[in-house]
């Protein structure tokens, strides 16, 4: 209903924006999208809102009826969102806390330990899930983590140069989703990986673990634990996860590529 009485006085949708800030002032129609900058909201935004190498912001009484993502930036601010909200800052993980009516009331230190309960949970999950796919990958990033460091600084490039071509093409809601849907494969290879980078280090911590914890799921399960609070430490941990993230993407985008008919495409990769 609010946004039947809105839609016959709101801003056209603006021109996706390059290397440039946007900020939205009145009620405008959406998408609104900025590459290589900032989206500051002090008003309404009826469609979704996209950062792609920016943050979001949302200052108090801003509202978006639609989603908020912000690709290699946060979103933040008090203003509410009624759809989805998606960050991959740094490659983080996937939330709208920072963005909660709570106007910011959280600590950061407590928003870290929740981002990091939320990882140990699911990360088991899969750990007990696919305890095959996830050796798999841990002995490809233990024995070669350099070119998994290589493919997947290659593959997020990649990524990202896509998904900002998906914006450029299209100022629409089908480029939107489209950019969603990218988020979510991103976020399958990150979480594949980083379970796979916590197996490898898994490995190398249970000389030090108790007996009762050397078994392969709990050793796994200490050394995400130990990988996520490396993170919660200033200035180093936020360089540290990043690691961590692009290392296992790029062994997860690796045994995909050496998989057929990826492998017969490319000799090369079938002769490994």
């Amino acid at each position: 209903m609010i946004a039947l009485l809105l839609a016959g006085t709101l801003a056209a949708a603006p021109v996706p924006r390059l290397a440039a800030d946007v900020v939205v002032d009145r009620p405008t129609a959406g998408p609104v999208v900025a590459v290589l900058g900032d989206v500051t909201l002090t008003s309404d935004v009826v469609g979704d809102v996209v950062a792609v190498g920016g943050d979001v912001r949302l200052a108090p009484g801003a509202s978006v009826r639609g989603d908020v993502v912000a690709l290699g930036g946060r979103v933040t601010g008090a203003g509410t969102v009624t759809g989805r909200v998606a960050s991959a800052g740094g490659l983080g993980l996937v939330g709208g806390a920072e963005a909660a009516a709570s106007g910011g009331r959280v600590s950061a230190l407590g928003l870290g330990l929740l981002r990091a309960g939320a990882w140990l949970v699911v990360g088991s999950l899969v750990i007990l899930g696919f305890p095959e796919r996830v050796r798999s990958l841990g002995h490809r990033v233990a024995a070669d983590g350099w070119r998994s460091l290589l493919v997947g600084a290659l593959a997020v490039g990649v990524w990202l140069a896509l998904a900002v071509l998906a914006l450029a093409v299209t100022n629409s809601p089908l480029g939107v989703a489209v950019v969603l849907a990218a988020v979510a494969v991103l976020l399958a290879f990150k979480l594949a990986g980083v379970v796979a980078v916590a197996w490898a280090a898994g490995r190398v911590l249970a000389r030090v673990l108790p007996a009762g914890m050397r078994g392969e799921t709990a050793r796994t399960g200490a050394a995400l634990f130990a990988l996520l609070l490396l993170a919660l430490v200033p200035l180093v941990g936020p360089l540290a996860w990043l690691v961590v993230n692009v290392v296992g993407i790029g062994a997860a985008v690796g045994a995909l590529l050496e998989r057929r008919p990826f492998a017969l495409a490319v000799p090369g990769l079938a002769t490994r």
